[in-house]
């Protein structure tokens, strides 16, 4: 603001702008350039290490059959030989495991989601508390495998054989068990809920206190199958066979019309 004394006398007042220097400004345009070249560098350093971590991983796996903690999204194993191999906790979802040997393998606590593991042998597989979600297992051979208080929710495992296999507590809603062999299978408090178990073979399994409401059970062998306290309600059990097989329920869980 200038005055002068013409301005005064006319009673005008005169604003001229004054120039201000553009240091802070200049300074605040390099800092925020400078800190977003740091950001992309620090997330493609990340990448790019995330990167070779996964093929470090790989390649210790391929090396010595056993990669703890590993991070394989996403690998090509295809056929792949990894009988013993100890994968304790490790990140494979989405991984392609069709037709690979995983007899005895390790896998407890591993994170599964998504994988395929299409007529993959996990004969005697320690896969406790693994994240199997949608998981695509279809004629999978998971005899005597052990399954307990894994995540199994909307897995396909039409035609596998589970034979035998700990399924103790195992979460297996809205999974696609058709055809499915589980003679000796123990199903304890395991939840089936809307399952679809179309013709699978349960002679002698264990479903204690297993949840199979509203489960698709026509034409399953219930032969000298243990079903006490199992919840029934609105299941389907059409043309069921239940030879000697053990059904003892409290009243809230049966309804008296499926059997």
């Amino acid at each position: 603001m200038v005055l002068d004394a013409g301005s005064i006398e006319r009673g005008i007042l005169t604003v001229e702008s004054v120039p201000i220097r553009p240091q802070s400004a200049t300074i605040d345009v390099f800092c925020i350039l400078g800190y977003s070249r740091f950001v992309l560098y620090a997330l493609s350093l990340s990448f790019v290490l995330l990167l070779s971590g996964c093929e470090n991983d790989l390649e210790k796996l391929n090396s010595s059959h056993s990669c703890v903690r590993c991070y394989l999204k996403g690998v090509d194993l295809t056929g792949a030989d990894l009988q013993g191999a100890n994968l304790n906790w490790s990140f494979l979802e989405q991984a392609r495991l069709d037709n690979a040997n995983l007899t005895d393998v390790n896998l407890n606590g591993a994170r599964l989601a998504g994988a395929s593991l299409q007529r993959t042998v996990m004969v005697g597989a320690d896969i406790r508390k693994a994240i199997l979600v949608e998981a695509i297992m279809n004629k999978a051979d998971l005899r005597h495998a052990n399954l307990s208080e894994s995540v199994m929710s909307y897995a396909q495992l039409t035609g596998a054989a589970l034979d035998r296999a700990n399924l103790t507590a195992v979460v297996l809603d809205h999974a696609d068990l058709r055809g499915a062999s589980l003679r000796s299978a123990v199903l304890f408090q395991a939840d089936l809920t809307s399952a679809n178990l179309y013709q699978a073979d349960l002679t002698l399994a264990n479903l204690r206190w297993a949840v199979l409401e509203q489960a698709d059970l026509r034409d399953v062998d219930l032969s000298y199958a243990d079903l006490g306290h199992a919840k029934l309600e609105y299941a389907d059990l059409t043309g069921a066979l239940w030879i000697d097989s053990i059904h003892r329920c409290s009243n809230q869980n049966c309804d008296g019309k499926a059997y």
